[in-house]
């Protein structure tokens, strides 16, 4: 039976890194499903519950020593893991992965990966020198791979899409069980908005809180989806008590099907949050992305929808013009990202062939 280690962001309940796991599994599962599948995490309990694999502690060297010991493939599995913008830590602990899988003689595969950025030379050094012994590297968008080369990655690099569009939704009932349960009223079309903390001005909540007012004011509800509690839930209700008209939130944790499927009820999705505004392309449904990290203005590109521009320049004027202007075009944008949408699932099919070939 083949064994397989994923690495990751897994346990901090970040429902885009979850996501990313669960259509990792989905996808190993559809190749072999007896498949033996374990996982890095930091909260075992809560990716056992989730995901129903053996998680590997983060924490515990030795626990993750005997997972690459004994497991066939590597993955690391989607996401920015190599980075430098929010600390050094990480860049060099997932780096270490790679190198220890390679000591043990483990084919290590990028599985969908973004990449980037890595400002500091040093940082730039080491990936140069690690990433090039990967045995496969797939990424999820261009500009990564042109950001890998830059550095001196001299591997072939494939360019697929986010493991994401792998996920799937939930059965109808279990979503309108959801929708009542958190009270959100059907009577008006619904607008969501996923915001995360971030270095920004206390003037961005006041924004964000004028033009949450102003959507509510056009005659639509507004629905603050969390994708990372509880700080995505506290930065949304901190702009939400500063609104003039009422708004919700999500109150509950849910899975990244739960989230997708709700995202699916939306007229039109606001999304800071990378894979708030990849649900809402699974969807189909019309976005609006706010960028504080290139990669939300290299994802947008790929699904052909509008920046709002940086965290922190956001204009209000542009914001209620671009709003505007989706509601006027909703069925063309609709109709223009289901079809994008549907291009890129077939790109996750490459995915599955890519890794079917490693697993062999």
């Amino acid at each position: 039976m083949k064994k397989v280690f994923i690495f990751g962001y897994y346990g901090f309940k970040n429902i885009g890194d979850e996501a990313i796991l669960s259509s990792i599994i989905k996808t190993l599962r559809e190749i072999n499903p007896s498949i033996d599948i374990s996982a890095l995490s930091y909260n075992v309990k809560y990716t056992e519950k989730i995901h129903n694999i053996k998680g590997v502690s983060r924490n515990d060297i030795r626990e993750i020593i005997k997972a690459i010991k004994r497991c066939d493939l590597v993955i690391s599995g989607g996401g920015s893991l190599l980075q430098d913008v929010t600390s050094n830590r990480s860049i060099i602990y997932y780096l270490g992965l790679i190198l220890m899988s390679k000591f043990y003689e483990k084919p290590v595969v990028f599985f969908s990966n973004g990449f980037g950025p890595v400002n500091k030379e040093w940082n730039r050094y080491l990936v140069r020198k690690i990433v090039n012994k990967v045995d496969k590297i797939i990424l999820r968008d261009n500009d990564s791979k042109q950001l890998m080369q830059k550095i001196g990655i001299t591997k072939e690099i494939d360019v697929t899409i986010d493991a994401t569009y792998a996920l799937d939704d939930i059965a109808t009932d279990e979503l309108e069980k959801i929708i009542q349960e958190e009270c959100i009223p059907g009577d008006k079309p619904l607008v969501g908005i996923s915001v995360r903390p971030w270095v920004f001005s206390e003037n961005f909540r006041d924004i964000m809180a004028e033009f949450a007012d102003y959507i509510v004011e056009k005659g639509f509800e507004v629905l603050f989806i969390p994708m990372q509690v509880p700080k995505d839930s506290d930065l949304s209700k901190e702009i939400i008590s500063k609104m003039k008209n009422k708004a919700y939130v999500l109150q509950k944790e849910y899975r990244p099907q739960e989230i997708l499927s709700i995202v699916g009820k939306l007229e039109i999705l606001i999304g800071m949050r990378l894979h708030s505004l990849i649900f809402a392309s699974i969807q189909g449904v019309p976005m609006l992305g706010i960028e504080y990290d290139p990669k939300i203005d290299s994802f947008l590109k790929i699904a052909d929808q509008k920046n709002l521009g940086k965290v922190e320049k956001l204009n209000l004027e542009n914001l209620y013009k671009e709003f505007d202007r989706v509601v006027r075009q909703h069925m063309v944008e609709s109709l223009k990202t289901q079809g994008i949408a549907e291009l890129l699932k077939e790109k996750a099919e490459e995915n599955k062939k890519l890794l079917l070939e490693m697993l062999r």
